[in-house]
């Protein structure tokens, strides 16, 4: 077991194939050219600089004290709940199924642009 001071590097390599990406692509998402970076971040190598911390955590959806010191890949411990997220959770049980499936459809829909490298583009829903 990791010390929990030193979780990054396992957690960088899991997260990036939860999200099925190569090291390549996120290399490219966080505006490098080639892949060994990332490599060498998921070997322990190194850890990158805050900034780039940063962009990883947004990358991924996770603060960056979890991206650190949490065992990402332990599926026991349920995930950390902003209040963007009960916020969600609390408007939706008041929409009809049927709205709900369309919340769905564009939860979906910004999901897929995240992942593709999207950003704040207008979706016209």
């Amino acid at each position: 077991m990791e010390n929990q001071n030193n979780y990054f590097a396992s957690n960088l390599k899991f997260l990036r194939q939860k999200y099925q990406m190569e090291q390549i692509d996120l290399a490219n998402r966080l505006g490098r050219k080639s892949s060994s970076s990332v490599s060498e971040w998921e070997r322990g190598k190194y850890t990158p600089k805050a900034g780039v911390l940063n962009d990883i955590s947004r990358i991924f959806n996770v603060s960056l004290s979890e991206l650190m010191t949490k065992d990402l890949s332990d599926t026991s411990s349920p995930p950390t709940e902003t209040p963007q997220f009960r916020a969600i959770q609390r408007k939706a049980k008041i929409l009809s199924v049927t709205d709900q499936e369309r919340l769905l459809q564009i939860m979906d829909l910004t999901f897929q642009d995240v992942l593709n490298g999207g950003g704040d583009d207008d979706h016209d829903f």
